[in-house]
């Protein structure tokens, strides 16, 4: 068995959702089925994921319209994630260079592909009323993302296991959080300067953010991973760095995760001022991190994802059956 930390009770931010979650949720999934090209496995697979719930408790106080770009983005995300996890470091290469052309070129690019067409859609209607530095930054933590799971590629076709601050580094891009917190600026309507989203102190908070979303995710998500033998997970790192077995390696995952919430609330407490308008964007841009820490920790027991239909047990109990490695035909 393997016993994992609890990661939803330390939180003491309160869990939102926006109003309209639900049947944005079932038009964004109707919007990504109809382009996506999946076999019935993945459709099956797909419609257990409930992106939209993670977007909708994300993402609470925006419109309609808004919220339906982001599940739309959301729901891309995670099939990017899928289809990368199938593809070699060409073959990554290549869908990046098709999503990035899109967005640097959304209305002279063309590609007769699924990745193409989901991303002219939700990035056309986004560019309505997205301000430039979100926009700017979308497409740049965008190709970061594609660049880390370039490297996360060529880690896994050598079994190589990096180092724990090279994994840190890693994570932030493959996660997609730079890209989700993104549309945290696009859905409080603000468009944050590049120096206040640069400095120290508020990129210290979204660093922090990203680490309490990946890391939770890698040790709730160990067991799978570690069935079909992905070794690009904190759990796996640990296990290597410090010689020890796996339920030690989550307990110390547990222990950081720990320590990077206090700091997140550290840093927290001394967020500079830039002038009243500013101020007020930036306490929105924290609300949406603080929306983040909580929904991620909750959503992770709603989805399939990671524990088929038996999340809200898991939840319960913290703790699941360690899965039996799977054997290549």
């Amino acid at each position: 068995m393997l016993k994992f930390p609890d990661f939803v009770s330390p939180v003491p931010y309160p869990l939102r959702c926006h109003a309209q979650e639900r049947e944005v949720s079932r038009q964004s999934e109707e919007w990504l089925l109809s382009m996506a090209n999946f076999s019935e496995k993945q459709r099956a697979k797909f419609l257990t994921l409930n992106a939209g719930l993670l977007s909708g408790m994300c993402y609470i106080d925006c419109t309609f319209d808004e919220l339906r770009v982001c599940t739309d983005f959301m729901n891309f995300l995670f099939t990017l994630d899928d289809w990368t996890d199938e593809f070699d470091t060409t073959g990554t290469r290549g869908l990046a260079e098709c999503v990035m052309n899109t967005l640097y070129h959304p209305y002279t690019y063309h590609s007769d592909t699924a990745a193409h067409r989901l991303t002219k859609s939700f990035w056309t209607r986004m560019k309505e009323t997205a301000g430039p530095g979100c926009q700017q930054r979308l497409m740049s933590t965008l190709d970061t993302y594609f660049q880390a799971i370039m490297q996360q590629a060529a880690d896994r076709g050598s079994q190589n296991i990096p180092e724990l601050e090279e994994y840190i580094l890693l994570r932030r891009d493959t996660s997609g959080c730079k890209t989700g917190f993104a549309f945290i600026e696009y859905a409080a309507n603000i468009d944050l300067p590049d120096d206040v989203i640069e400095h120290p102190i508020i990129k210290a908070l979204s660093d922090a953010t990203n680490d309490l979303v990946s890391w939770a995710n890698d040790v709730l998500s160990y067991n799978a991973e570690q069935a079909r033998g992905d070794t690009h997970n904190l759990v796996c790192v640990l296990m290597n760095m410090n010689n020890v077995d796996r339920q030690e390696a989550i307990e110390q995952a547990g222990e950081l995760w720990r320590k990077t919430l206090d700091w997140f609330f550290e840093c927290r407490k001394v967020v500079p001022s830039w002038g009243p308008e500013i101020d007020r964007q930036v306490a929105l841009y924290i609300q949406g991190l603080e929306d983040w820490i909580i929904a991620n920790a909750e959503w992770s027991f709603e989805t399939e994802r990671y524990f088929g239909k038996e999340g809200h047990t898991v939840k319960k109990t913290r703790m699941v059956a360690l899965l039996p490695q799977r054997v290549c035909a």
